[in-house]
C-alpha cells in the first residue's frame, strides 16, 4: 500500500495497491499499451503503461528499482494478492485509513 500523492492521484483512490516482482519473471505481457513517462518528486523517472483500449493503469517501471516491474494490484481480479504486508509513505496515510498491527510501516 503506497499514500503518497502519485498513487493517490494514479489510483483516484485514499492509496495504491502494488505488487512488484522481477521483471525476468515475468512471462508474457500481450497488447497494447499507452505509455506515460515523467520525473517524480521523489527524483526518479517513471514510466507507466496503460491499456491502450480502455485506460487502465496496468504497470509501471521506476528508476530506483530497475530491476523490478510494478503491477497495479486490480490488474488480479479475481486472483488473490494476498493481505499487503507494507504500508510505504505512511506520513501521507489519511488519518480514517487503518492497517493490522502487523503491517510493517515504512516513513517516508
Amino acid at each position: 500500500m503506497c499514500h503518497c500523492t502519485n498513487c493517490k492521484q494514479r489510483t483516484g483512490s485514499a492509496f495504491g495497491i502494488s505488487a512488484y516482482f522481477k521483471r525476468s519473471d515475468v512471462l508474457e505481457s500481450t497488447g497494447s499499451t499507452t505509455v506515460y513517462a515523467f520525473r517524480s518528486v521523489q527524483d526518479h523517472d517513471q514510466e507507466r503503461h496503460f491499456c491502450s483500449s480502455c485506460g487502465t493503469t496496468l504497470f509501471w517501471y521506476l528508476s530506483a528499482l530497475p530491476d523490478l516491474i510494478g503491477i497495479s494490484g486490480g490488474c488480479f481480479g479475481e486472483v488473490s494478492l494476498g493481505e499487503p504486508s507494507m504500508s510505504v509513505t505512511h506520513s501521507k496515510k489519511f488519518k480514517w485509513v487503518e492497517f493490522p498491527d502487523s503491517w510493517r510501516i515504512v516513513h517516508q
